[in-house]
C-alpha cells in the first residue's frame, strides 16, 4: 500500500508537473507522498507484530501540511523539497529501525535493510532540482534521472523482497510451531534434540560442566481418571508455569512426554542441579492446585544426570538422568536423585539411541 500510494504521488509531482495546477501536484502530490511514508513505517511495525499509531503515521502529513501553510517556506520549491525529504528519511530510518530489531527471528533482513537505508541517503538529491523543472541544466537533468531510477528501483526491489520476507518469516513460524509443545508452549520432543545437542557441543567446547534433571509427575494418570483429561491439561499447564518459575532464563525446559519433562542446565554443576530439581520439587509440593472446583495435590520426583565432561551424546546423557528418575520412583517418588556415571544406568534404555526421540 505504501508502494502503490508513493507512486500516486510520484505521477502528481513529476509526471503531471506543469500539466495540472500547482495546488494538485505540490501539495496534494506531496501530501500523499507523506502518507505513504507513515503507511511504509506502519507496515513495518504490522509486520513485527507491533500496534500502529495513526497519529503518528500521519504526522508526517500534519507537518507538510503545517510547512505549506508558512509563505517563506511555500515559495521556495528547495525549502518545500527540504521539508519532505525530512519527513521521508525519518519514516524511511524508522522502518528500518523496526526491521532491525526483529532480525533475530530467522529471516533474511539485510537486503531490504540496506535497501531502504540506500533510499534514505538518496532522497536529499530531491532538493537541488526541485526549483530547476522549468529551466534544467544538464546536470539537473542526470539528478532526476537518478533519482527516477532510484525510485523505480526501490518500488520493485522493494516489494520483491519485502515479499521475499513475508515467506521466510511464515517457513520461520511454522518451524518454531513444529519444535513447541502446544498445550504447554515448552519446546518439544524434537525441539529438545535439535537445541540440546547445540547446547551441550558448546558446553564440551568451552570443558563447562552440564546437567540434566527429567521430571515426571507423581500419579497423574489417577488425576486424568479421578477428574478427566481436561484437569489433566490443567494441573500439566500449572506445572510447567511453577517449575519455569524456579529454573534460570537460560535452562533449556521442555515437554518429552506426556507427564515427563526434561531441562538441560548449562554451567550447572551436580550440585547446583540437585538445588534446582528441589526448589522445582518443593514449590510443586506446596502448591494447590484448583481446576474447575477440584483441589488437586501434585508431588514430582526427578532425576539428574550430571557430567562435567560432557563427552557423550544427548540421548545417553538422557538415558542416565532416566534411570535416576527410575531409583527415585522406586524410592517411594516425590524425591530428587542423583546419577553422576554413565556406568550408573540400565541397560538398553529407551534413550540410547536419537532416533528414539
Amino acid at each position: 500500500m505504501g508502494f502503490f500510494t508513493a507512486s500516486i504521488a510520484a505521477a502528481l509531482i513529476v509526471v503531471a508537473r506543469g500539466e495540472i495546477p500547482n495546488f494538485w501536484s505540490v501539495v496534494v502530490g506531496n501530501t500523499i507522498l507523506a502518507v505513504s511514508y507513515g503507511i511504509l513505517w506502519s507496515g513495518a511495525r504490522t509486520f513485527e507484530r507491533k500496534k500502529v499509531s495513526i497519529p503518528l503515521a500521519l504526522l508526517g502529513l500534519v507537518i507538510w501540511l503545517g510547512a505549506c501553510s508558512v509563505s517563506p517556506i511555500y515559495a521556495r520549491p528547495e525549502a518545500r523539497a527540504s521539508v519532505m525529504a525530512a519527513i521521508g528519511i525519518c519514516y524511511t530510518l524508522l522502518a528500518v529501525f523496526e526491521l532491525w530489531r526483529g532480525r533475530g527471528e530467522g529471516a533474511w533482513r539485510y537486503p531490504i535493510l540496506v535497501l531502504l537505508l540506500g533510499h534514505a541517503a538518496l532522497i536529499p538529491i530531491r532538493i537541488p532540482i526541485a526549483g530547476a523543472w522549468k529551466h534544467p541544466d544538464p546536470a539537473d537533468i542526470d539528478l532526476a534521472t537518478l533519482m527516477i531510477f532510484e525510485v523505480a528501483l526501490v518500488s520493485i526491489c522493494g516489494a520483491y523482497l519485502l515479499g521475499s520476507l513475508v515467506k521466510d518469516q511464515i517457513a520461520a513460524s511454522f518451524r518454531r510451531a513444529s519444535l513447541t509443545d502446544p498445550l504447554t508452549g515448552l519446546t518439544n520432543r524434537r525441539g529438545f534434540f535439535e537445541i540440546g545437542e547445540r547446547l551441550l557441543a558448546r558446553a564440551r567446547f568451552s570443558n563447562e560442566p552440564v546437567s540434566l534433571v527429567m521430571f515426571d509427575l507423581d500419579g497423574f494418570k489417577s488425576i486424568n481418571d479421578q477428574f478427566g483429561h481436561a484437569t489433566g491439561d490443567e494441573v500439566l499447564i500449572a506445572f510447567c508455569r511453577l517449575a519455569s518459575a524456579q529454573l534460570r532464563p537460560n535452562d533449556l525446559f521442555a515437554r518429552i512426554g506426556g507427564e515427563e519433562f526434561v531441562t538441560l542446565l548449562p554451567n550447572a554443576a551436580a550440585q547446583d542441579a540437585v538445588w534446582l530439581a528441589e526448589r522445582v520439587r518443593a514449590a510443586i509440593e506446596a502448591a494447590s492446585h484448583t481446576v474447575e472446583g477440584h483441589v488437586v495435590r501434585l508431588t514430582v520426583s526427578a532425576g539428574i544426570a550430571a557430567l562435567n565432561e560432557g563427552a557423550t551424546a544427548l540421548g545417553t546423557f538422557l538415558g542416565v538422568a532416566d534411570y535416576a528418575l527410575f531409583r527415585a520412583k522406586a524410592a517411594g517418588r516425590n524425591r530428587v536423585e542423583l546419577s553422576t556415571s554413565l556406568l550408573d544406568r540400565a541397560p538398553r534404555t529407551r534413550w540410547d539411541e536419537r532416533s528414539a526421540a
